[in-house]
């Protein structure tokens, strides 16, 4: 595959997203990791699907790897750590919220920044 065939998968997945036929972004997205297997955006995206499936095991595993390709995958922290939220892992999710926050603010994305300052606030409530 092509870096444009890429870029036209990421537009029909993202796609099939909003229109929440996650199964069939979850097709298109395996077949688009058996091609490229070290492709941290293909990853983010099952997570998002399975985290909207609240198979939240999965998202953690798909979320995790497309850190693991790019440690300064912001989003990737970000929505890791709303799904430990999830899960009731308050320690993990303020870590992974954490790291998402200091990432957005080298990036000098102030309104993911923003984003994370209140779910920080959301998961020390939820904390007790």
């Amino acid at each position: 595959m092509s870096q444009n065939i890429v870029i036209e998968y990421y537009s029909i997945i993202k796609n099939k997203i909003t229109q929440r036929q996650l199964n069939s972004a979850l097709n298109s997205i395996n077949k688009l990791l058996c091609n490229y297997p070290s492709d941290e955006i293909g990853y983010y995206y099952r997570g998002v699907c399975e985290f909207a499936l609240n198979r939240y095991p999965q998202a953690i595993n798909s979320y995790s790897t497309a850190i693991k390709i790019n440690p300064a995958f912001a989003k990737a922290y970000f929505n890791l750590g709303v799904t430990y939220l999830m899960l009731s892992q308050f320690d993990l999710a303020l870590i992974n919220v954490g790291k998402a926050l200091v990432i957005f603010s080298k990036q000098k994305e102030q309104d993911k920044k923003h984003r994370c300052i209140e779910a920080l606030k959301i998961i020390e409530k939820e904390r007790g």
